[in-house]
């Protein structure tokens, strides 16, 4: 069902729809997102609560091991929806190229952009998400049976440390070769070393 033209009041007809470059919407949430780390970075570094230094004996122990649980999420969805605003932003950038140089042939389709290998600002975005999920899991494993069998402490500073690695691994990537280790070697290091002293704490 349509409303004909001549029921609508003359005044709407004259109004122009305002629109929104659809890169701020995943760009407000990376923002929201990263508030949201700063806060509980914040929070962490004010706990007037110490880490025990040997392994969680209680569910409050674990206190300073789930800040670094909810930072490491929250970078993750940084790093998403950092991705969904770079492949907004660079497509609108190829269509406007497009446009202005008046080049025949296929229009720049969002898909290619997304997935194709020819912008390599997109490649580092998706491999700073896809690369940073592929790690998260291991990590997350690591520091809680880290603080279980070994030390609170040590689990927390190594998690504050792989955040930190993690956190310019976009930067890395657009390094020349092997400018990447910079980011990736320190991060495994923290997952090895928890991972290795919690084998050999249990082995004993």
């Amino acid at each position: 069902y349509s409303i004909p033209a001549s029921t609508v009041h003359p005044i709407l007809l004259n109004i122009n729809i305002m629109t929104v470059p659809i890169h701020y919407l995943p760009l407000s949430a990376t923002y929201s997102f990263l508030a949201g780390l700063v806060y509980v970075v914040y929070a962490a570094y004010t706990d007037i609560r110490s880490p025990i230094t040997g392994p969680a004996q209680s569910v409050s122990d674990f206190i300073p091991v789930v800040y670094v649980t909810v930072s490491s999420i929250l970078l993750y969805y940084v790093f998403l929806y950092n991705q969904s605003a770079t492949v907004f932003v660079e497509f609108a950038k190829a269509k406007r190229e497009h446009r202005d140089k008046k080049k025949e042939g296929e229009a720049p389709s969002l898909a290619k952009i997304k997935y194709g290998l020819d912008n390599f600002t997109v490649i580092a975005a998706n491999r700073c998400a896809g690369n940073y999920g592929e790690q998260l899991i291991p990590f997350l494993i690591s520091l809680y049976l880290h603080s279980l069998f070994v030390s609170v402490e040590v689990a927390t500073k190594c998690g504050w440390c792989w955040l930190v690695f993690r956190s310019y691994y976009s930067w890395a990537f657009k390094m020349p070769f092997p400018g990447l280790f910079l980011s990736t070697m320190p991060a495994y290091f923290c997952i090895w070393w928890m991972i290795g002293s919690t084998v050999v704490a249990i082995s004993k």
